[in-house]
């Protein structure tokens, strides 16, 4: 991998689960180097981590595909909640993900060590992942991914579910980990005041397996007119039209079922439900897209 490609390029990318699209038209090319990703499905995940196919077009992470970013061990991943061997130690872990990076065997237990102390877990190194805590269990996969030397990690929502003080504490100890390397968070929401949140320098933002915006987390925040709308009735590309000689921007596919629009200042929302009925369009969705960055 090279660190001057961009960390995401995906060309008209669709994704299947259980033979129905769930990505669709994804295209997009990043230029952060510490990336979240927001309501992304977790086929998206799967495929960025090498343990998923692409069902048509082309998708990149550092230049290369998934699979051979990972055989080649420039991208590790940890997911937040994946299944673990319950008789391992999280040193175990640690050092098989060394070996299986392909680190001699006088590295493994070396990058392992230096993989638990970065996440403060020195004393937990002989303990088993069947019994740890959550926080623990996911601080470990964090661990174990960063014991493969990767220089861009691959990240699941490993702070959901936690206490406020835990999630803290994890996510500044995984900013820390990965300090001059890439990285890219999969997550449902985001704060800003979060040390993930102040350390991301680009966000995409998804609904409904769709990409409704890229940019700057804080810029994307102060969308607070912008919507991602999901359509049904005969009349959606009228409705769209219309929204248009209104003066609101409007962006989304030819049959105007999955839209972004950004509402100029005269328009408000209740008037958009109203131009909808109007027309015999049913909003399926209507999200505002900086409700996941808070």
């Amino acid at each position: 991998m090279v660190l001057n490609e961009r960390l995401v390029v995906a060309d008209n990318v669709r994704i299947d689960s259980g033979g129905a699209p769930v990505v669709e038209q994804l295209t997009v090319h990043t230029t952060g180097t510490n990336i979240v990703v927001l309501g992304a499905p977790q086929v998206l995940f799967d495929a960025c981590a090498g343990l998923r196919e692409v069902t048509s077009g082309k998708l990149r992470i550092g230049g290369a595909s998934p699979r051979d970013a990972v055989r080649a061990g420039t991208v590790a991943s940890a997911p937040s909640d994946v299944a673990l061997p319950p008789r391992w130690t999280i040193h175990d872990l640690a050092a098989e993900s060394a070996r299986l990076a392909g680190h001699p065997r006088r590295e493994q237990a070396h990058r392992a060590a230096a993989a638990l102390h970065a996440f403060q877990l020195d004393t937990l190194g002989r303990l088993r992942l069947g019994v740890a805590e959550p926080s623990v269990r996911r601080a470990a996969v964090l661990a174990a991914a960063l014991a493969t030397g990767a220089e861009t990690i691959l990240a699941g929502d490993f702070t959901s579910g936690l206490p406020d003080g835990a999630a803290r504490s994890l996510a500044r100890l995984f900013v820390a980990a990965c300090e001059g390397k890439r990285w890219i968070l999969f997550a449902g929401h985001l704060s800003l005041a979060s040390p993930l949140g102040l350390h991301a320098d680009e966000a995409l933002l998804f609904a409904g397996g769709r990409l409704v915006c890229t940019g700057p987390p804080a810029e994307i925040a102060t969308r607070d007119r912008t919507y991602s709308l999901r359509t049904s009735g005969e009349g959606a590309p009228a409705f769209a039209s219309r929204l248009r000689e209104l003066g609101a921007v409007v962006e989304g596919d030819a049959d105007a079922r999955a839209l972004t629009v950004t509402l100029p200042e005269q328009l408000s929302t209740l008037e958009l439900v109203t131009l909808a009925q109007a027309g015999k369009v049913v909003l399926v969705e209507l999200l505002p897209v900086s409700g996941a960055l808070v």
